[in-house]
């Protein structure tokens, strides 16, 4: 599937008097890369969200960060610290019993002290954690695909031209090569004047035609337009092989342009090679 590497997605989701949000953008990557930013209580679910990331996305950057705004019924709690009250009690009696002091601590006293009262954060509610942000991945993933399918128009666009191009190629070819014999006689018989030597006369003759033969790049270039179609249409991760066969319609369509020396095929393949310029720019986008 022609799925883009760049895209963006927002949630946000109320559960009770609690309240989520995330944003999730990716970019171009060779690989794939995961970076989390996540509350503090949500930091031991990492691991896991990790794999959910996996789970979806094949390459890009995918760059993410989750809110939670907890409300008042998330409140910290605050909490006696029991042992260090029973520290200064026991400070307080050491004290008197020591250096005969007189009078008792007070509560008010107490609750003066440092250290004396700590506040418990309640545990992230994991369900609707979760349900954020799978929610934000699949709206990323939607956003990815949307914007895949208009890359795959505009390679097929661009597919079209070149099957085009490649077509008048082919048809001028033979043209082309009866203007070849016609300079190759010339040139046999300008050898034929200073060279006797039949043989030499022959390679001569092999060397030239094969030099502009260009049968075999035209039916390769063809072939890689086909594989390329099929691709497009196939479910699975296309970007690698798009690239690849990007790079093997350059070779063959470099070999045509720089073996013909007829004008009009020259023109079709420069033509040619613009397009696919343009369809490897966006083939570095699909994922």
């Amino acid at each position: 599937m022609a799925k883009s590497m760049t895209g963006f997605s927002r949630v946000e989701m109320e559960d009770g008097e609690a309240k989520y949000a995330g944003e999730a953008r990716s970019l171009n990557s060779r690989y794939l890369e995961i970076s989390l930013k996540l509350p503090r209580a949500a930091a031991v679910f990492e691991p896991r969200l990790r794999d959910m990331v996996k789970r979806v996305f094949k390459r890009g950057r995918i760059d993410v960060t989750m809110k939670w705004d907890k409300g008042d019924e998330y409140t910290a709690v605050p909490k006696a610290n029991e042992e260090a009250i029973r520290w200064y009690v026991d400070l307080a009696a050491h004290l008197k019993e020591s250096f005969g002091l007189r009078g008792d601590l007070t509560v008010s006293e107490i609750m003066s002290f440092k250290d004396i009262m700590t506040y418990e954060e309640k545990e992230l509610p994991e369900e609707a954690f979760f349900s954020c942000f799978e929610t934000l991945l699949a709206k990323l993933d939607e956003e990815r695909v949307r914007e895949g399918g208009l890359i795959k128009e505009d390679l097929l666009r661009r597919l079209q031209q070149i099957g085009t191009n490649v077509e008048q190629i082919e048809k001028k070819w033979p043209e082309a090569i009866r203007n070849h014999e016609s300079l190759l006689r010339e040139r046999i018989l300008e050898i034929s004047r200073t060279v006797a030597d039949e043989t030499k006369i022959l390679q001569e003759m092999g060397f030239y035609m094969e030099k502009l033969d260009i049968a075999e790049e035209i039916t390769r270039l063809k072939g890689h337009v086909q594989n390329f179609t099929d691709t497009l249409r196939s479910e699975e991760e296309i970007g690698r092989k798009l690239d690849f066969i990007i790079q093997e319609m350059v070779r063959e369509t470099n070999t045509i342009a720089s073996k013909s020396n007829d004008l009009f095929i020259s023109e079709r393949a420069i033509q040619v090679k613009v397009e696919i310029e343009k369809m490897r720019e966006q083939v570095q986008n699909v994922e």
